[in-house]
């Protein structure tokens, strides 16, 4: 599966495709700071963009956006459908996307602004490290992470965004009555998804869409394309256990 920041949902289905490897770029390493301080691309100059400690005043903008309850994630959201589309079911939450493909935040602050969406922020980049600073823990009624790459070599494992730093990071900012949503197209990689959550601590508590909440998620542009191919989709909602007694 792939980074939840490489998206896979940003490219038409090819259904020999399924089941093949793919290419694409992993959830950035490295220290945050020297990455920012090593950017020669200057932030996107669009409303809806926030770029926290690579503007000024952004950190602080973030901080506030992310303040607000209820607040949903989507992390890799590629192709804008499914963001816009949350944000425009969810009009009192507060919807903030991350993506590293430039175009595809671009054309998320654009068409968020021509649909009066004012809900909706978006931030260029790596969601781990921003997370980890500028999002407090239990903030997200919703993470939602959407088709990501399943990297199938071996070598490349280390790269697939469901390992356990990034899960443990899933259960630190789900809200204890929010739920992380994930969504693939890859059976073997469904299956991995579920046995990294557990062991962060995230209980399944539904799958597909016999479970009413994800039947009422929007569908983002790779799910319809799934659909047209007629290839399985496995959906799974994850949340915090229950307290004992």
């Amino acid at each position: 599966m792939s980074s939840t920041d490489d998206h896979r949902d940003d490219t038409d289905l090819d259904p020999t495709e399924v089941a093949s490897p793919r290419t694409g770029r992993g959830l950035m390493g490295g220290d945050l700071d020297r990455r920012v301080e090593t950017s020669r691309v200057p932030p996107l100059a669009q409303a809806r963009v926030l770029a926290p400690f690579r503007r000024d005043g952004d950190e602080e903008a973030t901080r506030a956006f992310v303040a607000h309850r209820p607040l949903h994630i989507e992390i890799g959201f590629g192709r804008p459908h499914y963001l816009l589309d949350l944000a425009a079911a969810h009009p009192d939450a507060h919807v903030l996307g991350f993506e590293i493909k430039r175009r595809w935040v671009a054309a998320a602050a654009d068409r968020s602004e021509r649909l009066g969406l004012a809900n909706v922020r978006v931030i260029e980049g790596d969601a781990r490290p921003h997370l980890e600073r500028l999002v407090p823990p239990g903030s997200a009624a919703g993470v939602h992470v959407l088709f990501p790459d399943p990297w199938w070599k071996k070598k490349h494992h280390k790269k697939r965004v469901f390992n356990s730093e990034f899960t443990a990071l899933m259960a630190r900012t789900v809200a204890p009555d929010g739920a992380l949503y994930v969504k693939t197209d890859v059976e073997a990689y469904a299956d991995l998804i579920v046995e990294e959550l557990s062991a962060a601590g995230l209980s399944l508590a539904g799958s597909g869409t016999s479970d009413a909440l994800l039947a009422a998620l929007p569908r983002s542009h790779r799910e319809k394309k799934c659909a047209e191919f007629n290839v399985p989709i496995h959906l799974f909602r994850f949340v915090h256990p229950s307290p004992l007694g």
